[in-house]
């Protein structure tokens, strides 16, 4: 099965760029002739005041000089308290991000938008490389584990879908993306104590049309992708279109005895998608649907031991031929455990319905409808290397060497089904607008983790550990919010005041099995079940300066579900997460909008902190309440424009602190906030770019741009009494990426071209996207290093 999967999926991308190369030489067929007519540059799309979707928008505002607006920053329309408007107006710290800007800087991958706001981190999450783990102003988590929550909601067409590995999908069709930095727990509830993340797909137009993208790049990458618009359905109100993306690379991390095509970083993705709206008066249907499989090999590397971990795994590799390097890198090598092929597959699958009726400006109604599921199989490395070695338990009798490593997942299969449902009820009425709703969700996860670790008794001997982990939780979450807004007509709509709440209940139930083996075997189980509940809170107050200026204040508070370390049958499950937070901020467009500047500064105060980290007792990864902290930040988001010459940047600071952390130190509870860490945060992040447009009567525009992103170090730890290996390899490393790319618009016979030349990671700079501590050898992942592509792409 495993040595066809590669040249079918190979065959995929064949076939999908044949159909984007098919649909780039329909839309340019006098390319291959010797002399290309004359193009006309592409017109400015008209503004509108009011989107027909909750789609990001970047669109020109409305004056009666139409060569003006494009030398102006574009005004972005947002959804970031449910209703359309400005993301100017919108007083909370939001950054967005329009589908063309996606684009332009080739992301192709959730964790490329960690450039494009302030105090947003996207890396590598634990187990996995293909899920993202989010941070923002500092709270996340990293585990890719289907017991796990994470602190910043991820939202799909206004659905919730909490799993990291299941929003591996690449963004072939989005139209926006809206960061919301802060607690957002009033209305977009629970597991959002970090922020939220919005991420919008395009709808159905009433017209044909095709967009297709193809590009090639190093290591074998091939990104190809098609949206069809398929217009309007006969003579009925309803519209269509399909989407389509392949995405293949090879890996850089080399593992001896596969093809590159399974070394580490390698991946093999194919999705497609689909929407069904209908706009019939006051009453809109809204159906949309999407699928993606992706395969990921990861390429854990071993960054440091203890003395016997060193000297067992070290020496086992020199005798036995099979090198086992330790130590910090990279060195893009590592020899992979014969009984896993490292091969992670995660299948998505979603769907949305969504209902609308406008009664009246005072009274509409509002339904979203949702499915999600999850199948996954997460194996890999994690020890960061294989060898042979003598065991004291070997597997065959007698037969004393045999493969060893750190930490092995040969088996590691999970599946996740979601329902929710979401009523509003929204409306203005006179000076004041309202939002009213109910919320429902339901959750069902199972998972099977299948572990070998090899822990050495001294230089020349190890003792195998195999378990295997079986859990199921169940979850049920019900919700009602409710939020006020008024602009007083005596201010001339210059203040509003704003307030909400947002009451949730919590039902867990856990059933779980774990079967140990070393010499004797051992079974434990687990059932239990909890409650939680929350009564959120949220009030804002903002004043328009001039009609251009907005200062406002903000307070708001936030919760996440607590949950089980399912993995450790017997562990007490951990609490719920609360976050309280105060804001003050200032966004302007000045100079007759040719610069914007928004600031915030904020302090948030968290209760009972979720921490994760490995457990090298009990050889599992456990979240833990970790006590009282307190983040507190400021964040400057810049963009300038001056004819053809744009520049951007943003850059955020945090400075989190904890105030409690309580552990049992020799069975002594005892508060060790002072030697704790916040891993994974770095204090710094920072983005600046720059590029200059120059545009043609005859050949098109060209524009040049480039782009510098960093973060500051961070640790890789919280306690170094529960991690001693990462006193070795106590940081990250400072991340920075240059960027470049040349950038070609231009019409052929009408139709819309593009095309460009790029480079990323200019300077090579390596850092850990992900590193943890497994008792006799720590272990991590590198970032890649520099890569260059070329993308061609059309529109008709």
């Amino acid at each position: 099965m495993e040595t066809g999967r590669a040249p079918v999926r190979r065959h995929c991308v064949v076939l999908l760029s044949t159909v984007a190369a098919t649909a780039l030489l329909s839309a340019a067929p006098a390319i291959a002739q010797d002399q290309v007519a004359a193009a006309t540059p592409a017109q400015p799309v008209p503004a509108q005041a009011t989107p027909p979707s909750p789609d990001v928008q970047a669109t020109p505002a409305q004056s009666g000089d139409a060569a003006s607006d494009l030398d102006r920053l574009e005004q972005i329309i947002v959804t970031a308290r449910r209703r359309a408007e400005s993301a100017q107006s919108t007083p909370l710290s939001i950054s967005a991000v329009s589908g063309d800007q996606l684009q332009q800087l080739n992301i192709v991958r959730i964790e490329g938008i960690t450039q494009l706001a302030p105090s947003l981190r996207v890396t590598q999450a634990s187990g996995s490389g293909n899920a993202p783990a989010i941070y923002i102003r500092g709270i996340g988590t990293l585990s890719t584990a289907l017991y796990v929550e994470p602190a910043v909601g991820i939202y799909v067409d206004g659905v919730y879908t909490p799993r990291p590995s299941g929003n591996t999908f690449d963004l072939p069709d989005i139209s926006g993306v809206e960061v919301l930095r802060g607690p957002q727990g009033t209305l977009f509830g629970r597991n959002t104590t970090g922020g939220a993340i919005l991420l919008s797909t395009r709808n159905p137009t009433a017209d044909f049309g095709v967009k297709a993208d193809f590009s090639y790049g190093s290591n074998n990458e091939i990104v190809a992708s098609s949206v069809v618009q398929l217009g309007r359905i006969g003579n009925s109100p309803f519209m269509a279109k399909v989407s389509a993306q392949v995405h293949t690379r090879d890996g850089w991390v080399e593992a001896p005895g596969y093809s590159p095509s399974k070394w580490g970083g390698a991946l093999d993705s194919f999705g497609f998608g689909g929407a069904i709206r209908g706009e019939m008066g006051k009453f809109t249907v809204d159906l949309r649907a999407r699928y993606n499989d992706l395969i990921s090999y990861t390429g854990w590397e071993a960054l440091a031991g203890t003395a016997v971990g060193d000297a067992y795994f070290g020496n086992s590799g020199i005798a036995n031929g099979r090198p086992f390097p330790i130590g910090i890198g990279p060195r893009d090598y590592s020899y992979r455990d014969p009984r896993t092929d490292g091969k992670s597959e995660v299948k998505t699958w979603g769907g949305v319905g969504t209902l609308e009726y406008d009664f009246s400006p005072a009274f509409q109604i509002k339904s979203i409808t949702g499915y999600n599921t999850i199948d996954q199989n997460l194996r890999g490395n994690i020890g960061g290397g294989s060898t042979l070695g003598v065991v004291a338990n070997p597997a065959v009798a007698g037969q004393f060497i045999e493969p060893v490593t750190a930490h092995a997942t040969p088996n590691n299969p999970g599946k996740q089904k979601q329902f929710t449902e979401e009523l509003q009820l929204l409306g203005d009425l006179g000076d004041f607008n309202y939002l009213v709703g109910l919320y429902y969700y339901k959750e069902n996860v199972d998972e099977t983790i299948t572990t070998i670790l090899d822990s050495p008794l001294s230089a020349t001997t190890a003792i195998r550990l195999n378990r295997s982990t079986s859990y199921s939780i169940d979850s049920k979450s019900v919700a009602g919010f409710a939020q006020l807004g008024w602009k007083p007509s005596f201010a001339d709509g210059k203040l509003e005041i704003v307030g909400g709440l947002r009451y949730t209940e919590d039902d867990k139930t856990l059933n779980s099995k774990s079967i140990s083996t070393t010499i004797a075997t051992t079974t434990t189980t687990q059932v239990r079940s909890d409650k939680w509940h929350n009564l959120g809170w949220m009030g804002s107050i903002s004043y328009k300066i001039t009609p251009d200026v907005l200062f406002y204040g903000r307070a708001s508070s936030a919760y996440r579900s607590g949950g089980y370390n399912a993995p450790t049958v017997g562990a007490p499950p951990f609490g719920p997460e609360t976050a309280r937070s105060y804001e003050v901020g200032l966004k302007s467009d000045l100079l007759d909008r040719h610069l914007r500047l928004n600031l915030s500064a904020y302090q948030t105060d968290y209760d009972d902190l979720q921490v994760n980290g490995y457990n090298i007792a009990t050889n599992t990864n456990q979240l833990t309440n970790a006590g009282k902290a307190r983040y507190r930040g400021v964040e400057v988001e810049a963009q300038a424009v001056l004819g053809g010459f744009r520049i951007d940047g943003n850059v955020g600071y945090v400075d989190p602190k904890y105030s409690e952390y309580i552990i049992a130190v020799a069975g002594v509870p005892t508060n060790v906030a002072s030697q704790a860490k916040f891993a994974n945060v770095p204090n710094w992040t920072y983005h600046v770019g720059a590029q200059y447009a120059l545009e043609t009567p005859s050949s098109g525009k060209f524009t040049l741009r480039g782009d510098f992103t960093g973060k500051g170090n961070s640790p890789t730890y919280v306690l170094i009494s529960q991690a001693p290996n990462t006193a070795q390899v106590p940081n990250y490393g400072v991340e920075s990426n240059f960027s470049a790319r040349l950038m070609w618009d231009f019409q052929v016979q009408g139709h819309k071209m593009r095309a460009q030349v790029f480079g990323e990671n200019l300077t090579n700079n390596r850092y850990l996207t992900f590193a943890s501590d497994f008792g006799a050898i720590m272990s991590g992942v590198w970032n890649r290093p520099r890569y260059y592509g070329i993308s061609i792409g059309t529109e008709f």
